[in-house]
């Protein structure tokens, strides 16, 4: 139990990517206790936060319930929700075609989104909301790109945190994480018959997008958006000097290992018509190359890490990769 004395963060989906690294950061914060909050508490990630100091509490994003308990005398929360592991259990055995699939994802991972919201609001010592977020692209576009429903699901919760927990809406801030320094499709591979690396990319040449480690370069974000920033506010975090071309991308990888990368462009159709890449990446990247990243940012007053209070310092998507292995970086 937390001391009287101490302010709670509770983290959602803390044995997870970001809520792990959310976790971590709060935890060394003095005057704050993490309680972390998860499905699973027998994961090496739940042991390894439980080792740190932080307090595990079950909850489930089906059960209104579990959440309110968990969240109970909290101060701040830190919500994030995994639209691509609903993904794939949606998937997993059902015969649903991708697009259902990921309509089926779309509907619970907005139901998962009101219940947290609905708990949230219970909260009478809640002071900030912090949700990890994506703007709607159907929106942006006018309803031209409609078959991506990951930016959608999240877009759809902040609508109805607005709409319906106006008291809530006015504790939250948003987090909009750039594009993951680990995404595979930034990594090139070895062509056997070739021996040359390869990597087939949609982005149009040119077309810059933001990127971060999703492990580390989020935590301070997320701090600032807690300790500094009234509530309200809506922030792209990313570094600033990894707003990258899709060549900057790969050269960066080049720089790093020596190897020659070349870059096969096909556009999203063909991705999906030969490679079988599902609409729910493919309709985010023609909305990438028609619109870009600055058009969201202006159309959603979402600012920058330099226009935050404190802007944090993070390390770039070239110093990420100086510090993998050789083996890592050719994997």
């Amino acid at each position: 139990m937390a001391s009287s004395s101490l302010k709670v963060i509770a983290v959602v989906g803390a044995t997870g990517n970001q809520g792990s690294s959310r976790a971590r950061t709060f935890r060394s914060l003095p005057g704050r206790h993490v309680r972390a909050v998860a499905r699973y508490l027998s994961s090496q990630k739940a042991g390894e936060l439980r080792v740190l100091g932080a307090e595990l509490v079950r909850a489930d994003l089906s059960d209104i319930a579990s959440q309110v308990l968990a969240f109970g005398n909290s101060h701040a929360i830190f919500l994030n929700t995994d639209f691509w592991e609903t993904y794939r259990s949606v998937g997993t055995g059902s015969g649903l075609t991708p697009l259902a699939c990921s309509r089926a994802a779309y509907e619970k991972e907005v139901f998962y989104g009101k219940n947290a919201a609905i708990a949230a609001a219970c909260v009478l010592s809640l002071e900030r909301l912090v949700y990890s977020s994506l703007a709607s692209i159907k929106a942006a576009s006018n309803g031209k790109h409609s078959r991506s429903y990951h930016p959608e699901s999240m877009a759809a919760i902040v609508s109805y945190i607005e709409a319906e927990e106006p008291a809530l809406a006015k504790k939250m801030s948003i987090v909009i994480p750039a594009g993951y320094s680990t995404n595979p499709m930034f990594r090139p591979t070895l062509d056997p018959k070739s021996g040359q690396y390869i990597v087939v990319t949609a982005l149009d040449r040119g077309c810059k997008m933001p990127i971060l480690d999703p492990s580390e370069a989020m935590r301070p974000f997320v701090r600032a958006l807690i300790e500094d920033e009234e509530p309200g506010t809506k922030l792209l975090a990313y570094n600033e000097d990894s707003f990258l071309s899709f060549e900057e991308i790969v050269q960066a990888w080049t720089d790093m290992t020596g190897k020659k990368v070349q870059i096969v462009r096909m556009n999203p159709k063909d991705l999906h018509e030969q490679l079988n890449l599902p609409w729910e990446l493919l309709d985010a990247i023609n909305f990438v190359n028609e619109h870009g990243y600055d058009y969201v940012l202006a159309r959603e007053g979402i600012i920058q890490p330099r226009q935050l209070s404190n802007p944090p310092k993070t390390k770039s998507y070239k110093v990420w990769w100086k510090r993998k292995p050789m083996e890592a970086l050719l994997g």
